[in-house]
């Protein structure tokens, strides 16, 4: 892993974010996953406005320089492929001090990504029992406890991915992805950011392939209509289901995004 953090208004190499950080202590940080993929940062300018976006709702100062800086830094580094993390952290300070000196810390590390056999085979999914209670699930913060344990669920259960609910029974997410499902009436719908689910980067460059597609409140059983899926994030780009509750869907031939 290779980090810097944002010092004298440039990104200088540093060991890690501090212990006192509340960014470390209370998990009290927000943060972007962008691909690196044959030495090109992918999406770096869709990451950064949910970056700041989020930094607004949650009330961390943006510094006017850190655009420019990082998109300079990212530009003049050579890339190895992987992921670079963008962690946006509240700082020093006491729990319920005001956020006023957030800092800025890129990491970058080593990526599993799928390859092209894999988008070919596709993954098995299932539906968790679970269901989570917050329309924060979506918010990428530093308490991410759930979505690990969602996703170590599914994979007990034999699958890559799990599908999330709410205590209303309303389809959410993947645990660590977006879902796109393709329905027996024609239909293309992905669960609505108002359940919690995540304003993707990925999510957006499917919309522009597929224009009708809408935003819908899916319950478990509405499952039952689903002939083919995808997830979606930065990792997996645009994935393939080819199995889902054990019932076998249609596979898309989908053009990888990268």
């Amino acid at each position: 892993m290779k980090s810097w953090f944002w010092q004298k208004n440039k990104m200088t190499p540093c060991s890690g974010v501090p212990l006192n950080d509340r960014g470390f202590r209370y998990g009290q940080h927000l943060f972007e996953t962008i691909a690196i993929r044959n030495g090109k940062v992918l999406f770096f300018e869709e990451h950064w406005m949910r970056l700041i976006a989020a930094a607004e709702r949650h009330r961390f100062p943006v510094d006017a320089f850190w655009h420019q800086g990082v998109h300079d830094f990212l530009k003049r580094e050579s890339w190895e492929d992987g992921v670079l993390r963008i962690f946006l952290t509240a700082g020093e300070g006491l729990p319920l001090s005001p956020i006023t000196k957030p800092q800025l810390f890129l990491f970058w590390e080593e990526a599993d990504f799928p390859s092209e056999e894999k988008f070919k085979k596709g993954i098995k999914v299932v539906s968790l029992d679970q269901p989570i209670g917050t329309i924060s699930w979506g918010e990428k913060t530093g308490n991410y406890w759930e979505h690990l344990n969602a996703l170590e669920s599914a994979r007990q259960a034999g699958a890559e991915e799990g599908l999330v609910f709410d205590r209303e029974d309303f389809l959410i997410s993947a645990a660590m992805a977006n879902v796109i499902l393709w329905l027996e009436d024609g239909g293309i719908v992905t669960p609505p950011r108002s359940r919690g689910a995540r304003d993707g980067v990925m999510l957006d460059q499917v919309r522009q392939c597929f224009p009708k597609l809408m935003e819908t409140d899916m319950r478990r059983d509405d499952l039952k209509k689903v002939v083919a899926m995808v997830v979606t994030n930065s990792r997996l780009g645009v994935m393939p289901v080819a199995m889902l509750d054990g019932r076998k869907l249609s596979h898309l031939s989908f053009p990888i995004i990268f």
